[in-house]
């Protein structure tokens, strides 16, 4: 057997490249200088992922005299490595020159200040070991140069030399792609099909959501899919989560059963991105109290919809004269926010919240149930009970009766979002009191939908924050790596927030 058949054969066990490949790449892979662009490749990713294996094991290093490196000493020398040259930045991402020793920050350029200074176009991810093309903007891959990663990442028995001086001494195991594990895939735009791909992609990396459906809670459902919108998006989870493909994902099925279920969902007219995802939530609610019946008590249902993304809003009637209260509590799956019209330059999600919070006066005259007089009074909204995911709708469209108009103000909105100061801090029972019975009220911001264009002709993306900390925005079926900055200053229409765990 020749070399080249061997090497063949040893590559086609690994999985296949995460990201496609790029005109650059496949110039630079094709040219006099690929053996140094693998040879570099490997010593690149040996750091990147020295502290990794993909079994979740702590790996094991000794020295060329025998002896073990501690992990804390390795972790060391693999911080000091990738340092940003210029700023020295190491805990947010740092790319690797794949043409030169340069290690250059994406948090505050650094690393495409490189590129348009030297023409190097590649840097490879210090914490992922992917190669980021940086004339195309996007990841890429290359059977070969994959191969070299999953190597570096304990799939292979043999003991891995590294540029740390240091070599692997424990076996690796083969478990599921990272691409599948992650759930990176953009969706085929079937006809203005942009708002449903949003609103999945939400739900895909919604990590309570994607719990549910990859423990297999779905699986007992005897429906069709093409009547079962919750079959559609378990069968989605399926595809994922759990095989290696990654080009565009058609929903043929999921638009399908969406135009048989609600009839103004057929046709390929633009649909509102939170119309659908309000849809969505109900159907999947429906499904899993119909599978599990005993979920959905009379007072508290416990489905997954519920469980995610369900508070509670109270409404307080003050009397203007005795002051007595009425307090009407009623369930909620998100807040939907007016735009606050101030006059500072900036808008905030907290302008918006403040303004949804604050106290009403109500313009009829009523006779109070308490002191029996005629009174004015006002009305405060706060939040009693907060859910694990918490989801705002920015009301950005307006219709009368002659025309619809869309808001396109700037909300500036935080990573972090504590939501105390909107919420009920009366003691809520004689046991406890309310910040007690919630825990912790610090949201962090994973999900963004944004609208792009009109009221009528206009574009949904999304953007999504994954485990590893990173950005990406989905159109349709591209995916690209984007910076904080990229997603503080888009426009969102939906936010998702998640309940930091103590």
């Amino acid at each position: 057997m020749t070399s080249t058949v061997k090497k063949t054969l040893e590559e086609a066990k690994f999985s296949p490249p995460v990201f496609d490949s790029c005109p650059h790449l496949k110039q630079i892979l094709t040219s006099n200088a690929k053996d140094t662009v693998y040879r570099n490749y490997g010593l690149a990713v040996n750091v990147a992922l020295a502290l990794k294996l993909r079994n979740g094991n702590i790996p094991l290093y000794k020295t060329s005299d025998g002896s073990k490196v501690e992990y804390k000493k390795l972790a060391r020398l693999r911080n000091k490595a990738v340092r940003c040259r210029e700023c020295l930045e190491s805990l947010s991402c740092t790319y690797f020159c794949l043409q030169c020793s340069h290690v250059g920050c994406w948090k505050n350029g650094h690393a495409s200040a490189h590129t348009k200074s030297t023409g190097h176009v590649f840097g490879i991810d210090s914490q992922t070991g992917y190669i980021f093309c940086f004339r195309c903007g996007d990841y890429v891959g290359d059977q070969r140069l994959e191969f070299i990663r999953q190597s570096k990442q304990g799939e292979r028995t043999e003991p891995i030399m590294n540029n740390l001086g240091t070599e692997t001494i424990i076996d690796g195991s083969r478990p599921p792609s990272l691409k599948a594990s992650t759930g990176l895939r953009g969706f085929i735009n079937m006809g203005a099909t942009c708002f449903m791909s949003s609103i999945v992609q939400t739900i895909v990396h919604n990590p309570f959501v994607r719990d549910y459906f990859l423990s297999g809670y779905h699986a007992k459902c005897t429906k069709k899919m093409d009547t079962c919108i919750t079959c559609c998006i378990d069968e989605i989870f399926k595809v994922f989560y759990g095989t290696d493909e990654t080009k565009g994902y058609g929903p043929t099925a999921l638009l399908t059963a969406a135009w048989r279920v609600k009839n103004s969902l057929a046709g390929y007219s633009e649909q509102d991105a939170h119309e659908f995802w309000q849809f969505l939530l109900d159907e999947i609610h429906k499904s899993d109290t119909e599978l599990h019946p005993e979920l959905d008590d009379t007072s508290t249902c416990r489905c997954i919809t519920h469980k995610t993304f369900a508070g509670q809003l109270q409404s307080t009637v003050t009397c203007e004269k005795c002051l007595h209260s009425k307090n009407t509590v009623d369930p909620m799956l998100d807040l939907s926010l007016e735009i606050a019209k101030i006059s500072k330059d900036k808008v905030t999600l907290n302008d918006c919240l403040d303004l949804f919070t604050s106290k009403e006066k109500l313009d009829s005259m009523t006779i109070c149930s308490h002191c029996k007089k005629e009174t004015t009074r006002t009305k405060q909204l706060l939040v009693r009970k907060l859910p694990p995911i918490l989801a705002f709708q920015l009301k950005r469209f307006e219709h009368s009766a002659s025309s619809s108009t869309k808001i396109e103000t700037h909300v500036g909105f935080p990573l972090f979002l504590d939501m105390e100061p909107y919420t009920v801090s009366e003691t809520l029972n004689s046991n406890e009191q309310g910040r007690a019975s919630w825990g912790l009220m610090t949201y962090q911001l994973f999900a963004i939908v944004i609208h792009i264009g009109s009221v009528n002709t206009g574009h949904y993306i999304c953007i999504i924050k994954n485990r590893d900390g990173n950005w990406f925005k989905f159109d349709d079926s591209r995916i690209t790596l984007v910076s904080q900055d990229y997603v503080s200053k888009s426009n969102a229409y939906l936010l998702y927030y998640i309940l930091c765990q103590a």
